[in-house]
């Protein structure tokens, strides 16, 4: 007994010198949360669960979820799945190209892991050509009947960081005033035009298109701060929102955007996801209108396009 006492009693006097609250425990939360934003984050998980989350918004709109089959899934992870290997892609082609504007840490990541990231990601897709090898062949005409915005979507998603068209193939991104339009356009035909269009609705429906049109402006406000983070790496040829005019009127733009994008989604209706999306993003936007650390962007704001998948199985 007395044994088990002194074992009792050395226990408490070692975690009384344990700092659970001080600098060390809060250093170890920075590096834990350091750590999950690479995880995460770099391997562009978050933002491909965004993208799934966002078709699925976009599918709840048409068909409720409660009755869908594997197709909507099937739909759905895809563009996650596209989003993600893409990302990845099109970050690798720009750490080759123009590794000096790519953040220090994030160049680390791409040198020592993207190789692996890809590979996961290729396989990801590929055991979902597998599981839906049925319903690809249907999927593939149905977007050939829409040509014109297929073609769109791939020269604005393959040529976001290297196309033949821009100055020294460095990708659209580069020219003047383009970065925010291609990556609101591709956001808009990729989680809400394809979707659909695969689900069976006609893809110059006005109403689709108008639906884009909405998740288009709402991404654009939500690239902003990422904008804002990118000032000291982003050649002044760019010419972006913070870049033209200032931090302070930027993030004027990106809650009038949000603003936009809100009107026109609760004019369509059905469209209690992304408004929820869009209301959880706009104190971040605020807070994201001066340089913050990488959390910010890496899991808040693209976190934001995941709550869109809990409203609509919570709501």
């Amino acid at each position: 007994m007395h044994e088990k006492l002194a074992f009792v009693f050395e226990n408490i006097a070692l975690c009384s010198n344990c700092n659970f609250w001080g600098s060390d425990a809060i250093s170890r939360a920075l590096h834990e949360l350091y750590s999950m934003v690479k995880l995460v984050g770099y391997s562009h998980l978050w933002i491909a669960l965004g993208a799934m989350c966002s078709a699925m918004a976009t599918l709840h709109a048409f068909t409720p979820a409660s009755d869908w089959h594997g197709t909507q899934w099937g739909i759905a992870s895809a563009i996650g799945l596209g989003t993600g290997a893409l990302y990845t892609l099109q970050r690798r082609i720009k750490w080759e190209r123009m590794p000096d504007k790519i953040p220090a840490d994030r160049r680390e990541f791409i040198a020592r892991w993207s190789g692996l990231v890809m590979s996961g990601w290729s396989l990801a897709i590929l055991v979902w050509l597998f599981i839906f090898r049925e319903d690809f062949p249907q999927w593939i005409d149905e977007l050939l009947t829409m040509w014109p915005l297929l073609l769109t979507l791939l020269i604005l998603a393959l040529g976001y960081a290297s196309n033949p068209f821009s100055n020294h193939s460095n990708g659209w991104r580069d020219l003047s005033r383009m970065k925010l339009p291609v990556i609101a356009i591709t956001w808009g035909l990729a989680t809400v035009w394809i979707p659909a269009v695969l689900d069976g609705e006609n893809g110059w429906n006005t109403l689709l298109i108008a639906r884009s049109l909405a998740q288009s402006l709402f991404i654009a406000g939500l690239t902003i701060p990422f904008d804002v983070r990118d000032l000291n790496i982003d050649p002044a040829s760019m010419k972006t929102i913070p870049q033209r005019f200032g931090n302070k009127r930027a993030l004027e733009v990106a809650l009038a955007l949000f603003a936009l994008s809100g009107g026109v989604f609760f004019f369509l209706g059905k469209a209690e996801a992304p408004l929820i999306a869009l209301a959880c993003a706009v104190p971040w936007v605020i807070y994201g209108r001066s340089h913050r650390s990488e959390w910010l962007y890496s899991l808040v704001l693209d976190g934001c396009l995941i709550v869109q998948g809990f409203v609509i199985f919570f709501w």
